[in-house]
């Protein structure tokens, strides 16, 4: 058994309070979506309202499923192609993605990658992964109601 003292208490406290949470989402199959759901749900303690499922025009067997959560290693290690994701006016994107859309954007210019700004409003509602070591830029739409996996 392990103990904590006020201060190792207080102190882990105050890191979660700074600590706005890690992004995970992961590509669950569309058959397997309510299992998945049930296992986040009751297997790690996710709130339901607060898991995020969206349906991608270019992948038609799968949902990308996101989610907020302060242990990021817990859901990367047990979680198949679970991955670190980051959100910026309705776009979902990877941090590789973006280096790699910095890139391409920045293509022929003398603008140093790291001075590039990102026009968010061009990806808006898009998700940008790496996929077989390429960029991918898909439409994204969330799927609101969830009680439709339910029934």
């Amino acid at each position: 058994m392990q103990f904590h003292t006020s201060f190792q208490v207080e102190r882990k406290n105050k890191a979660m309070e700074n600590n706005k949470g890690t992004i995970i989402g992961t590509f669950v199959k569309k058959n397997r979506i309510l299992s998945f759901l049930e296992t986040i749900k009751n297997d790690f303690k996710i709130n339901v309202d607060r898991i995020f499922i969206y349906s991608i025009d270019t992948n038609f067997k799968e949902y990308l499923v996101t989610f907020k959560t302060f242990d990021k290693e817990k859901f990367i290690k047990n979680l198949s192609n679970a991955t670190v994701m980051h959100v910026k006016n309705g776009c979902l994107f990877s941090i590789n993605a973006l280096n790699k859309l910095i890139e391409k954007e920045n293509e022929g210019s003398t603008t140093p990658n790291n001075e590039v700004v990102v026009d968010w409003d061009k990806y808006k509602d898009k998700l940008i992964i790496i996929t077989n070591g390429e960029l991918s830029i898909s439409n994204l739409t969330k799927i609101e109601d969830k009680s439709v996996f339910f029934n």
